[in-house]
């Protein structure tokens, strides 16, 4: 399982130019975009519980499905109270994410950075969401698990560093504004060792389902690199 960690870890997609140059503020209006990021991410980003969904749909384990249920009620803000204690550590005060549902957290970061909520999302991030939402339904468990696991739950801590270095470095919002980045570093961490942890039964039942978790990581990772291809274009144009 490590070596398709170590592959997820060296993919574009969490390596990626526009995260770079968001964490270096290399962009000629980096109010812009960010806030062109802030909309267009939330469009993807609002669409998790699905995907989650998703997958436990998937799952013929009730061992699995329980654990995978425990991440979608924190997802809706039931956080535990050993989450809470290392949320402490990040200086992250239990009253800003206890019983807030995520999208409303990424809400609060919108609001923040005076998005206009009613505007439509790109074609890009409508591509993306669709795209992975069509990996989850379409394949079978394994893939859904390495699409929404090793694709996702794995690298996206390491993905929202640059994104919160970016709103530090550039924006003069508060933690608590933009504590759904923070908290998912912390939160994410967690689920993606559940997931790794699935994962990893999965790959040792027989080959093809450790070529299918294989599968759904790089399709999961591949559309996110597409995606950021096609903000890296719309952050050139701003």
């Amino acid at each position: 399982m490590q070596h398709l960690l170590d592959e997820a870890m060296n993919h574009r997609a969490v390596n990626h130019p526009y995260l770079e140059r968001l964490r270096s503020g290399n962009f000629n209006n980096m109010e812009a975009v960010i806030k062109d990021f802030a909309t267009q991410y939330g469009a993807y980003s609002a669409w998790f519980p699905r995907y989650l969904t998703g997958v436990i749909s998937k799952l013929e384990n009730p061992s699995y499905r329980n654990l995978l249920m425990d991440n979608l009620a924190e997802e809706a803000g039931h956080l535990h109270d050993e989450d809470i204690e290392e949320l402490k550590k990040l200086e992250i005060e239990e009253s800003w994410v206890q019983g807030i549902p995520h999208p409303q957290l990424f809400r609060r970061f919108q609001d923040a950075m005076n998005i206009n909520r009613e505007e439509q999302p790109g074609v890009e991030v409508q591509v993306w969401r669709e795209l992975f939402l069509g990996i989850i339904q379409n394949g079978n468990a394994a893939e859904a698990v390495g699409a929404i696991g090793i694709g996702t739950e794995s690298v996206v801590k390491f993905i929202y560093k640059y994104i919160i270095d970016a709103i530090r470095n550039h924006t003069s919002l508060s933690l608590e504004q933009y504590v759904f980045f923070p908290l998912h570093t912390e939160v994410d961490d967690e689920h993606g060792l559940i997931l790794l942890n699935i994962a990893s039964e999965m790959a040792g039942e027989n080959e093809i389902a450790a070529q299918s978790l294989r599968k759904g990581m790089l399709k999961a990772l591949n559309i996110r690199a597409s995606y950021w291809d096609d903000m890296l274009l719309r952050a050139e144009k701003l």
